[in-house]
This record gives structure tokens, sequence and C-alpha cells, in this order.
């Protein structure tokens, strides 16, 4: 006997559900009494919370523009009715919905430990807008703010991994401890290396990746810190290489100044780099010291990724309320899917089921 089998799904179709209540007449005082409907079931005809969590999860997690969901769901399954508007409604019910949910998020979020924080531009309403993003392993929250200074200053406690933007250190008293991204560092030392050729810049970025591989080789040993004498001499190396690269600086000739300029001398990209280095050294090797802490801040820039992405597909955002909305449940979405939750399914459930799950 030969066999074949084929997979395929069977042909979509809207399944109608009828609720009948019953209408009882008192035979004394001819009042009415009419028995009541299921939670959601308002309307005379309406569609149901699958095909509406539907509806959001191909707007929101992939993005699909309003229209273009509507004649996805009318091919797929026949909803023949089904308006832009209707979808936008839907939207924006499901983020008045999961308001409990986002507070919950950010409320793990503010418990401590390692959170990565990085900021990406976006359009609103014709007018630039930031992003802000609050993430683990576990949770993601996004807010929308008109300028990028906005920090979360209200974070207390842990430590924060971010790119050394100045407003985490200048609004962010709170927290225990700074990480600095080493991903950035190396990409600032690959430049001036390349461009600008300067000889300290090889050193700093071979020993920084020596000592991300020798910290990941411990861990892999299940080791919580390294040897203190392989800890002392990566910052014996390190401070030896910032001395060479600040007395190459100071062998240079000044750059020009304009006529008339205010402020302090300007300094070439390396110095500048050389001094934060120095400056921040310890942000700078936070990961060595204290192992929950990643060399870099991928966590936050893979959280932000979608955003670019969205606005290459459908552009600005026409409100501020409407870029809200979508970070919002972003935010719920992104969590549950570090959960390994299915997220079709969630947007089905009630707020207090989506808690109890995360």
């Amino acid at each position: 006997m030969e066999r074949r089998q084929v997979y395929d799904i069977p042909v979509p179709r809207l399944e109608v559900t009828e609720h009948q209540a019953a209408i009882y007449c008192c035979s004394h005082c001819r009042a009415t009494t009419t028995a009541t409907f299921p939670d959601g079931v308002n309307a005379h005809v309406q569609y149901g919370k699958r095909i509406r969590a539907a509806a959001v999860y191909c707007n929101v997690q992939q993005l699909i523009p309003e229209d273009r969901v509507c004649q996805l769901l009318r091919d797929l399954f026949g909803a023949t009715s089904l308006c832009a508007a209707s979808v936008t409604n839907w939207v924006n019910g499901t983020a008045r919905t999961l308001g409990g949910v986002v507070e919950h998020i950010l409320a793990r979020l503010n418990e401590g430990g390692v959170r990565h924080l990085d900021e990406t531009g976006l359009r609103v309403a014709g007018k630039l807008h930031w992003l802000h993003s609050i993430s683990d392993l576990a949770f993601t929250h996004y807010r929308i703010s008109a300028k990028r200074g906005a920090v979360p200053s209200f974070l207390t406690g842990g430590t924060i991994v971010h790119d050394h933007w100045k407003s985490y250190y200048a609004h962010m008293s709170g927290v225990d401890a700074h990480a600095l991204c080493g991903a950035h560092h190396l990409r600032e030392l690959k430049a001036i290396e390349e461009i600008e050729k300067e000889p300290w810049a090889c050193a700093m970025s071979v020993l920084l990746n020596s000592a991300n591989q020798l910290k990941c080789a411990a861990q892999g040993r299940g080791e919580t810190e390294l040897p203190t004498s392989v800890h002392h001499g990566i910052l014996t190396k390190y401070m030896a290489i910032l001395t060479e690269g600040l007395a190459f600086h100071e062998r240079q000739d000044p750059l020009a100044r304009r006529t008339g300029a205010r402020g302090r001398k300007a300094r070439r990209p390396g110095h500048n780099l050389l001094v934060r280095l120095r400056d921040y050294r310890d942000d700078v090797l936070r990961f060595l010291t204290d192992f929950t802490v990643p060399f870099t801040n991928n966590q936050a820039e893979r959280d932000l990724r979608m955003m670019k992405l969205r606005m290459k597909i459908s552009g600005t955002f026409r409100t501020l309320e409407g870029a809200q909305v979508f970070a919002d449940i972003r935010s719920v979405i992104s969590t549950v899917r570090k959960h390994g939750g299915n997220i079709l399914e969630t947007l089905t459930l009630s707020p207090q089921q989506i808690i109890a799950r995360l």
C-alpha cells in the first residue's frame, strides 16, 4: 500500500451564534421582564471577540493598515460588512481594556533588577515625538512623549542599561546603578580606528571583547564573578590604554576655534570617547562586576525595532492618542511573547486572566 498525506486547512467561514432572551408578561400587572444577554452581546448583530482579536492582531502585531485588515478578513472569513472604522474602534477599545495590564507590567518593571532603556523618534501629527521603552527579559513597556529627555525618572532601585544619553544620568537618581552599552562603544571605537586612525582604539576594542568573552566563559561554568586577579588585570590594561590615548591627544594640535566662540574648547571624537571611558569607567565595566548585567543594550534595541518597521509601512500617527494606543497594546503583546504565550488567544482574554499568566 502506498500512502500520501496532504495537510490543509478547512474553508474559513464565520459561525453565527444566536442568543435568545425570553420575555415574560405578568398576568396581574401586565409588566414585562426580559432575560439578560451574555456580557459583550450588546447589539442585534455584531462581530464576536475572536474576529475582533484577529483584527487587532493583524493591525498592531503584524502592522497591517486598517483597510488591508478589512480586505484580509473579508477574503479569509467572509466578513463583508467590516470597515476600517470598526478596526480602529476595536483597537482603541482593546487599549482601554488592557490599561490594567499595562499598569501591572510597569509595576513589575519598577521592582528592580536589570532594566534596559532606549528611545527612538517617530512622527505624530507631523511633529517629532519619542517612543521610550523600558524592558527586561520578561516585560516590556512603551510610552510616547513629545520630548526625548522625558526619561522614566519614576524608576527606582536596580540597574539600568542605556547608551549614555545624558538625561538618564540627570533625571534618574532613584536607581542604584547605571551600565553603558558595550556595542555602542565598539561601534565608536571602530569608527575612530578606521577614520581617525588613532592607535589606542583597536587595543580598547580587543580588550572589551576579550573581557566579555571571559565573563561569558565564567557564566558557562556556573560562576557568578571573575577571579580577583583576572578582574584586576583587565582594569590595569583598561587604564593603561586610556593613559596612552589621552597622551596621544595631548600631543595633537588644538582644533581651530571660531572667532567669538564661547564655552570649552572643542575636542576630537576620540578624545571625547576617552574622557567618557575614563569618567564612567565603573558603568562601562558594570558587566564584569555584576554578571546579571549584559555587555550590550540589545534587548532595548530589539524591543524598539518594531516601531521603525511600523513607520516604514504606515508612516506617521495622526494623533497622540492613537500613538499611545499602539504603544499600550504593543507593551502587552511584547510581554506575552516573552512569556511564550499565544498573542491571538491573549487578545480574547480578560485583563485579570492575562495578568494571571504573566
